[in-house]
């Protein structure tokens, strides 16, 4: 296996069983998936501490040759592909969910599932956020895009932290409903879009998801979102 700096920073998540229900906002059009209650299970698994950063993303672009056929959009923030020194351990951005899912196969891993990422995130209790039932802004990047490991006081139970705020992370799951294909956002992120018909912004509780339409690469790709992975045991 590929060894990479953000799988040497990996939690040991003990296998668990849970009721998973997660909500969401309907706009336009429904959300066809099964939103629950429903039990889920899943074996002991890694998952990344922090969401995947430029810096580390830049050392599998180094170590792969990644280049992807449709550029657009792609690592838009960075400059002569280069990034941008202060933005080095903020989380990457401007990639899809086909980029994440490059990086992650690329060591072995992979992004996680929808209902795995809200367990990552609230744990056993199911902690409403990752800290805690009751929102707190000092534990999370509200104002602006930050560093992964800023806010240390919004771990979860399961020792991830920047789960919530900061940038959408990108899961695993593809739907194709006969109409639409979509995968779903998770946690929020700093920016908060000033009109309702925006797609929502702002920080967002552990069992929230955000419906994202699949399009093309250059849609795909947004300042908002970035992804963590996880690693399978076996």
């Amino acid at each position: 296996m590929r060894k990479s700096a953000y799988a040497d920073d990996m939690v040991y998540v003990e296998a668990f069983r849970y009721i998973y229900r997660v909500r969401h906002r309907i706009m336009e059009g429904d959300c066809q998936y099964d939103h629950g209650p429903r039990e889920v299970s899943s074996p002991p698994i890694y998952a990344g501490r922090y969401p995947v950063t430029n810096r580390q993303f830049f050392q599998f672009l180094q170590e792969s040759g990644y280049h992807p056929e449709d550029t657009t959009n792609f690592l838009r923030h960075w400059e002569q592909g280069r990034c941008p020194e202060e933005l080095l351990d903020c989380p990457v951005v401007w990639v899809s969910q086909k980029d994440a899912n490059a990086f992650a196969s690329y060591y072995g891993m992979r992004l996680p599932y929808d209902w795995e990422w809200q367990y990552l995130a609230g744990g056993p209790k199911k902690l409403a956020y990752p800290w805690g039932n009751e929102f707190d802004k000092t534990r999370c990047a509200t104002e602006t895009l930050s560093r992964v490991d800023a806010f240390p006081e919004g771990e979860s139970p399961c020792g991830c932290l920047d789960l919530c705020g900061n940038a959408w992370e990108l899961v695993a799951d593809v739907i194709d409903d006969g109409d639409h294909v979509f995968t779903f956002l998770r946690g929020g992120s700093w920016y908060k879009a000033p009109h309702f018909w925006h797609a929502e912004g702002g920080p967002h509780r552990n069992d929230y998801h955000l419906k994202m339409p699949l399009l093309n690469e250059g849609i795909n790709r947004n300042e908002t979102v970035g992804f963590r992975c996880v690693r399978d045991l076996v």
